[in-house]
This record gives C-alpha cells, sequence and structure tokens, in this order.
C-alpha cells in the first residue's frame, strides 16, 4: 500500500478523500398539498417553501443511521455497495474546492448518500477540534468509533457545527458519510476545517503500482488548463494543456451542452467523448473545429488516467457557428422559417424538435418517436417537466389529424394524469413557485382541460371542465399580478424564454380576442418592450434577477438573444429554441415601436429607470449609447446573503463585457446558486448614476470567502492598460473602465488566467464607467483620470470623488447623492421612465 501525501495546515481543509461518488435511490412519499405564493421565495429565500417530503425524508434518516463502512487496509479500487449499488473507491480531486462535493440536479425526490475516507496522521496523540459545515447530514467515525452525527438536513443552506476528532499517534482512519434528500438544483457537500495548530497529514491510501508523482503533475496539468478566448466561432476550439511527461500521454474530452433539460429522456446522450494523444512538450491540444458539433455554451470536462484512476477537470466555452452572425433577413416569416430550420438540424431529440418538424410537415414518424421517448419525464412528473409538456399540449392540439391513435391516446393520458398546481396532492420536486413554471402549469391545466372536459383528472378527481375552471382562476391570477409587477426575475437570459414559451402557447392556442389571447399578447408586448431597452448590439447583458454562467459568457447562444433575431432581425440565430418555438409556431407579431430603442444612432443615448417584480422587488438603472451598455440593480438588499442575483453589468459587445461578483463557491464550474461567478454570496450596495457605477462589499465574516472579484476576458478587448488598482479597456471606439479601492491582482493561470481580477478584502469599493472613447481621447488619458480618482469610507458612508471633481456619495440609507443632490426617487413603477436624448460629442 501506497499512499498520496497531503499536509493540512492551520485553517486548512480535510478535502483528500477516496470515494465511491454518490449513490442515489428514487424516493416514494406521502402525497401532500403545498402551500405558498409565487414569486414570494425570492424575497424571502426559498426556504419558506420546504416540501413536505424533506420532513418526511428526515424523519426516515433519523432513526436509520447510516452503516459504517469497515475500510481498514482499503486502496483505490475496493468496491463498496451502497442502496445495492456497487463501486470502486477513487480518490477525490478537489481541484479548489475546499470540501468534497456531490452537488447537481434531480428531477425527482432522490436520495443521495456519499462514503468518503481517509487516514490522518498526527505526530502526537490529540483531541484536534474541526469546524464542519454541510449541505445535507454528516456522521463520522475515528477508527470506526462513532464521532458525531450532524444533521441539519436544511435545503441548500450550509449549516454549521464543532466536531472533535480524538487522534492518537500515528495513522487514524476517518470515515464521512454525507446524506441528503436531492430536489431539483441540490447542494450537497461538506466541509471538514482543521482548528488549532496540532500537525497533520492526509493520507489517501492508493495501490503500490500508483505513483505518487505522477498523480501530481496530472492534477497540476489540469488545474493549469484554460482556453485563450471565451468563444469558438467557426473555428478550430484550442485547449491550453501542457504534457507534463516525455512520452505522449492519452486524454479524453466529454463535450456536454451547457443547458441541461433540453430533454426529458436521455440527456446523457448529448454527451460526445473525444480521444487524443498529448505529444512531449506539447501546449495546445486541438479538439476539433467548433461547426462538428451544435453551438451552444458547453462544458469540457478533460480527464487523463494513470493506473486506473481517473482525474477530470471541467471547464467551459462558448461555441458559435459564424453563418449565425450573418443571418438578419427582414420578413419576420423568414426568420420563422429559420428558426425551424435550426432546431430540425441542431436542436436534441426533444418536443421543441417534434413541433418544428411538424410545422413543416417532415417526418411525422420522427416526431412521434420523440414525443413517445419523451413522455415518460411527464408521467414521472419530473422538474420542469412542464418546460416540455406545454408544447406537447399544442402538438396535440394542432396537429391531431395527423398523430397515431396511439400517440393521442397516450398524450390524453399524460393530461389526465399530470399534477397542475399545488392544490393538488403529490410527492415529486416539481417547482411551482417561479412565474415562469407558475405561467406554463395554468397554460398547461386550462387547456387540458377544456379540451376533456368529461375525462377524470387522476390528482385533483376532478373532471376536465373543472380542472379547465380552476386553471382559468389561476392565470386570471397569474397576468394580474404579471402585469403589476411584470418579471420579478429581472432580465434574465435564463427565465425570460420560459414566460415567452408560456405566454406564446397561450396565445397560440387561443382564440383571438378572446381574454387570455389578449392579454397572453399584452404580456408579449411588454416583454419585447424590456428586451428591446435592454439590448446592445442584439444581446440582452444587463443586471439579472437569476443567472448562470452560461448565459453571464454566452451571450451568443442566449434565449433572449434569439428571441430578439427572431422579434426583429438584429439579435442573432442560434438554437436555444424554448423561447423561440411557440413564436415560429404561431403568428404573433412584436410591436415595430419598440425597434428603435435597440439599435441607438451614433449621437444617442438612453437612460432608463424602472421598479419591477414582486412587491416592488428591485428598482433598475440602464445606461447605454451606440458604444456601450451598464446597467445596475440599485440598492438591492445591500450586504445580505445573496442567491443568483446579477448586481451590475458593463458591456461592449457579446464577448467584450466586464462584471463584479462576491463569489458564492471557490471554484469556478461549480453547481452551486450562487457559484464562482453567478450570484454573489454577499449582495454589495451598488448605485448607478448615469454610465457611472458603484458597489460598496461589506462581507461578513460568516461568509468564507473573503474578496471580491471582476470578470474581464482581456482576449476580448483590442487593447486594455492597468496599474494602481485600475484597469481600462477599449473596443471598436468605447471603453471600460474598473477600479477596486482594494487593488486589483489578475489571475494567471488556471481556467480564469486573463479573465479574472482579484480584490481582497471584506470590506471594499469598485467604481465601473462605460463610454465612448472619445470622452477621454485615449486609453492613456482614461487610465490616468482613473488613478486620480478618490474612494474612502467611513462605517456606513462611501464617498467616491472622480477626476472631474464629481463626487458620489452613499450613507447608512443607502441613498445615493452627486454633487450633495439626491439623484433617485425610487420606487417607480413597471413602466418607469426612460430618456431617449441627443449627446454631446465635444
Amino acid at each position: 500500500m501506497k499512499y498520496l501525501e497531503y499536509p493540512l495546515f492551520a485553517e486548512g481543509y480535510v478535502n483528500r478523500f477516496l470515494t465511491a461518488g454518490v449513490f442515489t435511490e428514487v424516493q416514494q412519499f406521502d402525497k401532500v398539498k403545498l402551500h405558498g405564493r409565487v414569486n414570494e421565495w425570492l424575497k424571502k429565500g426559498f426556504a419558506i417553501h420546504e416540501n413536505p417530503c424533506r420532513k418526511e425524508f428526515v424523519r426516515k434518516r433519523q432513526e436509520n443511521m447510516p452503516d459504517y463502512l469497515e475500510l481498514d487496509g482499503a486502496t483505490d479500487g475496493k468496491n463498496v455497495e451502497v442502496f445495492g449499488q456497487t463501486r470502486p473507491l477513487i480518490p477525490y480531486f478537489p481541484f479548489g474546492n475546499t470540501g468534497v462535493d456531490g452537488s447537481g440536479f434531480y428531477y425527482c425526490p432522490t436520495w443521495l448518500r456519499m462514503y468518503s475516507y481517509v487516514l490522518l496522521e498526527a505526530e502526537r496523540d490529540c483531541d484536534v477540534e474541526f469546524e464542519l459545515e454541510t449541505c445535507g447530514g454528516v456522521t463520522i467515525w475515528v477508527d470506526g468509533a462513532f464521532v458525531t452525527d450532524f444533521t441539519p438536513f436544511t435545503r441548500n443552506m450550509v449549516k454549521k457545527t464543532t466536531v472533535v476528532l480524538p487522534l492518537k499517534a500515528g495513522k487514524n482512519r476517518l470515515l464521512v458519510c454525507l446524506d441528503d434528500l436531492a430536489e431539483r438544483d441540490t447542494d450537497y457537500y461538506f466541509r471538514l476545517k482543521r482548528l488549532g495548530d496540532a500537525a497533520l497529514t492526509m493520507l489517501v491510501p492508493v495501490r503500490d503500482e500508483v505513483e505518487a508523482d505522477v498523480i501530481g503533475r496530472l492534477e497540476n496539468m489540469l488545474d493549469q488548463m484554460y482556453f485563450d478566448k471565451e468563444a469558438c466561432i467557426s473555428e478550430t476550439v484550442k485547449l491550453n494543456i501542457s504534457n507534463p511527461f516525455s512520452c505522449p500521454l492519452p486524454v479524453t474530452v466529454a463535450v456536454a451542452p451547457g443547458e441541461f433539460i433540453e430533454k426529458m429522456e436521455g440527456q446523457e446522450s448529448l454527451v460526445r467523448t473525444f480521444r487524443y494523444g498529448l505529444e512531449p512538450d506539447q501546449k495546445v491540444l486541438e479538439l476539433f473545429e467548433s461547426d462538428e458539433i451544435p453551438p451552444g455554451y458547453c462544458y469540457f470536462t478533460a480527464c487523463a488516467n494513470h493506473q486506473g484512476i481517473s482525474l477530470k477537470r471541467k471547464i467551459g466555452n462558448q461555441l458559435v457557428r459564424k453563418e449565425f452572425l450573418e443571418y438578419h433577413e427582414a420578413h419576420l416569416e423568414e426568420r420563422k422559417r429559420h428558426i425551424l430550420e435550426v432546431i430540425t438540424e441542431y436542436a436534441p431529440e426533444n418536443t421543441y424538435k417534434a413541433a418544428a418538424l411538424l410545422k413543416l410537415g417532415r417526418e411525422t414518424e420522427r416526431a412521434e418517436r420523440i414525443l413517445l421517448t419523451e413522455l415518460p419525464g411527464v408521467w414521472a412528473r419530473k422538474d420542469c417537466s412542464d418546460f416540455h409538456f406545454i408544447i406537447m399540449l399544442y402538438i396535440y392540439r394542432t396537429f391531431y389529424e395527423r398523430l397515431s391513435p396511439k400517440l393521442r391516446e397516450e398524450l390524453e393520458l399524460a393530461m389526465c394524469g399530470f399534477r397542475y398546481w399545488i392544490d393538488e396532492p403529490g410527492d415529486d420536486v416539481m417547482w411551482f413557485f417561479s412565474e415562469n413554471h407558475a405561467l406554463l402549469f395554468h397554460c398547461c391545466q386550462y387547456l387540458a382541460g377544456s379540451w376533456l372536459p368529461d375525462r377524470i383528472f387522476t390528482c385533483s378527481g376532478k373532471n376536465g371542465q373543472e380542472v379547465s375552471a380552476r386553471g382559468e382562476e389561476l392565470l386570471r391570477e397569474w397576468f394580474e399580478g404579471f402585469f403589476e409587477e411584470f418579471i420579478t426575475e429581472w432580465n434574465s437570459n435564463a427565465y425570460i424564454p420560459v414566460d415567452v414559451l408560456g405566454l406564446g402557447t397561450l396565445y397560440n392556442l387561443t382564440e383571438p380576442g378572446s381574454e387570455f389571447h389578449q392579454k397572453a399578447k399584452r404580456a408579449l408586448d411588454m416583454i419585447f418592450c424590456s428586451l428591446r431597452v435592454n439590448a446592445h448590439k442584439g444581446a440582452v447583458m444587463t443586471s439579472f434577477g437569476r443567472s448562470y454562467e452560461k448565459e453571464l459568457k454566452g451571450n451568443y447562444n442566449a434565449g433572449t438573444t434569439s428571441l430578439l433575431y427572431l422579434a426583429y432581425g438584429d439579435g442573432y440565430l442560434n438554437r436555444a429554441c424554448n423561447g423561440c418555438i411557440p413564436l415560429a409556431l404561431g403568428d404573433y407579431a412584436a410591436p415595430e415601436t419598440f425597434k428603435p430603442y435597440g439599435a441607438l444612432k451614433e449621437n444617442q443615448e438612453l437612460i432608463f429607470r424602472n421598479t419591477q417584480g414582486f412587491e416592488k422587488h428591485v428598482n433598475l438603472y440602464l445606461y447605454k449609447n451606440a458604444y456601450a451598455l451598464l446597467s445596475t440593480a440599485v440598492g438591492f438588499k445591500p450586504f445580505q446573503k445573496g442567491y443568483q442575483e446579477h448586481i451590475v453589468q458593463s458591456v461592449i459587445d457579446e464577448l467584450a463585457q466586464v462584471f463584479v461578483n462576491h463569489p458564492g463557491e471557490s471554484f469556478p464550474y461549480g453547481s452551486g446558486r450562487p457559484n464562482f461567478w453567478a450570484g454573489n454570496g454577499s449582495l454589495p450596495l451598488a448605485v448607478q448614476y448615469r454610465n457611472t457605477a458603484i458597489l460598496r462589499y461589506r462581507i461578513g465574516r460568516e461568509e468564507r470567502i473573503g474578496y471580491t472579484h471582476a470578470y474581464i476576458p482581456l482576449s476580448a478587448f483590442t487593447r486594455y492598460l492597468g496599474e494602481d488598482g485600475v484597469i481600462v479597456l477599449e473596443k471598436d471606439g468605447a471603453y471600460i473602465a474598473v477600479k477596486a479601492m482594494n487593488g486589483l491582482t489578475m489571475q494567471q493561470e488556471g481556467p480564469n488566467c486573463f479573465r479574472e481580477f482579484m480584490s481582497q478584502g471584506r470590506d471594499n469599493v469598485w467604481v465601473i464607467r462605460a463610454g465612448r472613447m472619445d470622452e477621454y481621447g485615449d486609453l492613456d488619458a482614461l487610465l490616468a483620470a482613473f488613478k486620480k480618482m478618490e474612494i474612502r469610507t467611513d462605517g456606513e458612508e462611501t464617498v467616491v470623488r472622480d477626476e472631474r471633481g464629481t463626487e458620489f456619495l452613499t450613507g447608512p440609507d443607502f441613498l445615493l447623492k452627486v454633487n450633495g443632490e439626491t439623484v433617485y426617487d425610487y420606487p417607480l413603477d413597471v413602466e418607469g421612465k426612460l430618456i431617449l436624448e441627443e449627446c454631446d460629442r465635444g
């Protein structure tokens, strides 16, 4: 037996283990009804909607502590059995993660269990104190003796405790079992932080033939890999990865779409695996031509092996087809046709492709096969099945005569067996409380019930007429709230297309002039007005109410980008089809009156301020001209714990962009909400006046991560300069300037090299300005100006004085004063105040 040895320093984490990964077992519970208000969780936190199935799980788990696994003498490769499943132990490679993490997305309620095993070597007998934090429940044994069973089981909310591990001089066997119930997006991890100063070493037992030096070099190789740029546009995809050996090294790269709900069944079939030989001293691996696989934001998992041990690391990039950027047809019908063609060619075998095939009059049998394959996800009431079910209903109604009797019957059975709302009992983990999900459920309930008025719908026990009446009632409530509050998950590239999916389908399936036809049109008009106002160079790149990394970085492939293409011809064609598909299938046309807001003239600038969302959720400020855009969620929950809210965004184009956040995770490409780039662990006080935004961070000691950082992909700009905590960047006559009170350090290695600019400290101020380069003349003058900018804090007060003498002041009231004058009149209403004016270019 050999050991992979890792020192455990003071305040360090035990994050080296043998593990067999996450074992899963789908659960069934008593069927119950739920209670709550749509969108309320975004204001008060998702914990207000605890699913009763979790209480049942916790009770069951607390009555049955996990079995102890005897792993004395075990090395990698030893099989362990959990839930009747057998898998081998493998070393866990954290790649920056301070804990052991099995987070993921689960469509059905699923019991998760993971065992982790390591030897802790101590120089002397000692009781060592550790801080244990977890999302889940943790059981710990040392040398076979039970230590603790910490079972908070608060969904996606980390809880902490202190444990004392009794260690003897020499090697001590530490076994950790992590349990939880997965309900859709699931944070699932534990972190064990060493307190005190005892000298400890982590020993991971491996087989004799395993060479620790080889493992270390492979791990470093994967840790250092990166892409030169953030998009590959019809070109060779090149991964910077260096072979550390003097002989060829086999490497595999698995490429998966960033969108994880493209299919209800068989999502894993979308993963493509490529095999390569990395030659000695080779530093760049040419993967493939980007047009060889469907476009989109993708995750690349590189894998290298040694003696049966696989080391894997994930990294992301955006694949774009150049031809898609060139389509800007003048006529709406041409753009609809093109969307349908792209869906049939590049979308996976999902419901949206089936609808496109039927609309184009092609391959009815193929469309039927797709639907019959996808229907089990609806039957299982998988989370997000509503995203697909609504188009199944459209297909049923629109193409009824072309469908086989078998498919008609299966669709009718699905309609009668679905769970449509929280007042119907169920034991699934479908999410009902977001605005977009609620809309889809209500549309499905209203439509399905009206088409099958005499059939019994088994979940509610009511007939179709009663089901439809309930859906009608809920739709009226939804529209009343939407017209008053608009979108609570403001500007979200991820969720606005889902709203359009529901509204567009309702519009298509209701009679012109009818109540819901008119309301759907009004709601769609509101959305497209908002998209045009917030659009810049064909994409929506602003502050967001909820964000994911794939949308933040994948602007060419975002759903709102294709919506702008379809509606106005000046976004970009892509295969993000859930929002586009109902519009391509129907006859809705976005009002032309909104078109001028999306593409400003050379001498125009636009300022838009409004308040929107559940109970006036957010105050928004947008500035843009023909060159650049700056957007801020003003005074949004300052210094509170964050979620997926994206607070400030500055852009020149789809790639040349800057934003700042407090990372919710310590490692990139995690699945947390918030994660490394998307969302904030702790929210700032953010304000904006014209083209200047200011963020004040005051990160509490309860937050593990004590720095903030900016996403600045240098490869996307034509020139940049930086010094003394300032970086200024230019492209196409526009600039973005950034200053951090605590200074800036550029990341120069790993996946975020030349993209991440870190600023240490829990109390910090960032200033971002965007505009036309001719405001300053050249980049050197801009750098000099921003270096002169003064930033100071005094308790709750923040003062910024720029090179022109303009003073920005925020205080404990969270208001902004500019040169002593209060500049805000928030809260406003949804319509807000829009100023489109000529700007002085002198």
